[in-house]
């Protein structure tokens, strides 16, 4: 009996042996596995975050988080996502950490933790020289540009009087600090409010602008950091000290905060310096911004055809159930799902469907998939109508010859009904795949850079507003041009059968 005790006990010891070897190696495996935090950023303030003109993402913030990334031995995952979907994104918790140049506010504080500060800044008006402002009191009654969701937009809407008061201005808000400088340009605001940095840098590059800091608006700017998440705030803060003392923050700031990596040209004024065809290479040529458009129309051609073809599908299952039904003359769970269907799809904006697809179901990751989902489905709804349509079009007659050759519904439908429906649908087809092409137009919403984004990029870069969107309206006609030319071809094949 002792002896089977003794068996046991020494079983049991090395079970236990085992189980801490494994234990441990299993620790020192994750340990040397780098960590991974998905970070969201907004890439329309440069310098702080902007594309390049490889469409790569870089900047001061992004510069730095990445060094401190290096330093700490992790990995990072950007996501690139409209400004004020940043914090929603991050209580959804589809991101760990913001670098998007945010200040630490209270209202903020209830959703997000932030690191050490990082960088101190202050606000600054920017205006036309003929017309400057001096404080807030001169803004009052003014229109005035902000970056919506941003400290000069809290100041503006006055949420925010922790820096002065601003009496009744009306904010006039935009997705990127560029739009809102253009807006000053062209006569739709009286005066912008941006970060002062901001502001001495788009005054360098565009000619006509002033700007005036506001003593005793000095804020900080962090990361912030999910709620809660203690190790990636201690990571982050040891990892900004350690790139501190190394030197590499001073690098950076002076490459970013000098002005030389956003140029000193005076970009308004190219076109009268140069000419009509000088302002045309300025654009397009310089820095590769082409570049823009033709990834731009990848994007946008992939993208559409994908979101036809998942769109087709169910457009025909749709149809098919739809048209059982009323062939039975009884609804069934089936076809009630797929008329509720139809009837939200088509009572709701494409944009919001996908907005909901990309940040509530794929919680901002798989942005071309959420994408093609998100059309398809759209497309889904309006191609179902027109197959139903197509076949209720084709004389009943054909059905009850089908009928009376033996055939089943399902062959009639297939041999018969549908290959002559498709006469009928083609044109209304072709015309449900042109909008579509057109309707990709807002993926910008969500950080994706289609065609119409890749103009909006060449127009913050270049403050030049008509040419650059000109040129994505003549790519836009072409590809539909082109569709409409093989569409024509195709319709011609087909009624050489009749």
């Amino acid at each position: 009996m002792n002896l089977e005790k003794k068996k046991m006990a020494v079983l049991t010891g090395l079970i236990l042996a085992g189980g801490l070897f494994l234990g441990s190696w299993n620790t020192q495996q994750a340990l040397a596995k780098p960590q991974k935090v998905v970070v969201g950023t907004n890439a329309e303030y440069a310098p702080f975050e902007y594309l390049d003109s490889d469409g790569n993402l870089t900047g001061f913030d992004y510069e730095l988080m990445e060094a401190v990334a290096e330093a700490e031995g992790v990995e990072l995952e950007w996501r690139d996502m409209p400004f004020d979907s940043l914090v929603g994104s991050m209580e959804a918790g589809d991101i760990e950490v913001i670098a998007a140049g945010i200040g630490p506010t209270k209202e903020r504080e209830k959703s997000v933790d932030f690191s050490d500060i990082y960088y101190t800044g202050s606000q600054s008006i920017v205006s036309r020289s003929d017309y400057t402002f001096e404080d807030f009191a001169s803004l009052s009654g003014k229109k005035v540009a902000v970056l919506e969701g941003s400290q000069s937009d809290f100041i503006v809407s006055g949420e925010n009087t922790d820096y002065g008061t601003v009496s009744d201005a009306v904010p006039i808000r935009f997705k990127n600090a560029s739009s809102a400088i253009m807006e000053l340009k062209n006569g739709g605001a009286d005066a912008v409010l941006i970060d002062t940095i901001m502001a001495e840098i788009y005054c360098r590059q565009t000619d006509g602008i002033v700007s005036t800091a506001i003593p005793g608006t000095e804020e900080d700017t962090v990361f912030c950091i999910e709620k809660g998440n203690q190790e990636i705030r201690e990571m982050i803060n040891r990892g900004l000290k350690t790139v501190r003392q190394e030197g590499r923050y001073d690098e950076l700031y002076e490459k970013y905060f000098s002005g030389e990596e956003e140029g000193g040209t005076q970009i308004a004024a190219v076109s009268e310096q140069t000419g009509f065809f000088g302002t045309l290479k300025f654009i397009f040529l310089e820095e590769n911004r082409w570049k823009y458009y033709i990834n731009g129309l990848k994007i946008t051609i992939i993208v559409s055809l994908m979101s036809v073809c998942v769109g087709m599908v169910i457009g025909l299952c749709v149809a098919l159930v739809r048209l059982d039904a009323d062939r039975k003359r009884k609804e069934t769970i089936a076809s009630r799902i797929m008329n509720a269907y139809v009837d939200i799809i088509r009572g709701t904006p494409s944009v919001l469907q996908l907005m909901i697809i990309y940040f509530a179901v794929f919680h901002s990751r798989l942005g071309y998939v959420a994408a093609v989902v998100s059309f398809g489905i759209n497309s889904g709804a309006y191609v179902s109508e027109v197959i139903r349509g197509g076949i209720l079009a084709v004389d009943r007659g054909q059905t009850e010859a089908g009928r009376s050759l033996g055939l089943g519904y399902g062959d009639t439908m297939r041999f018969i009904i549908i290959p002559q429906a498709v006469k009928n649908i083609l044109p209304a087809m072709g015309n449900e795949f042109i909008q579509l092409i057109k309707e990709t137009s807002i993926l910008g919403y969500v950080g994706i850079v289609d065609l119409t984004k890749a103009s909006s990029y060449v127009s913050s870069r270049t403050y030049q507003m008509f040419i650059p969107l000109v040129a994505a309206g003549i790519m836009y006609y072409l590809i539909v041009k082109a569709l409409s030319v093989l569409l024509g071809k195709f319709e011609r094949r087909l009624r050489e059968s009749d």
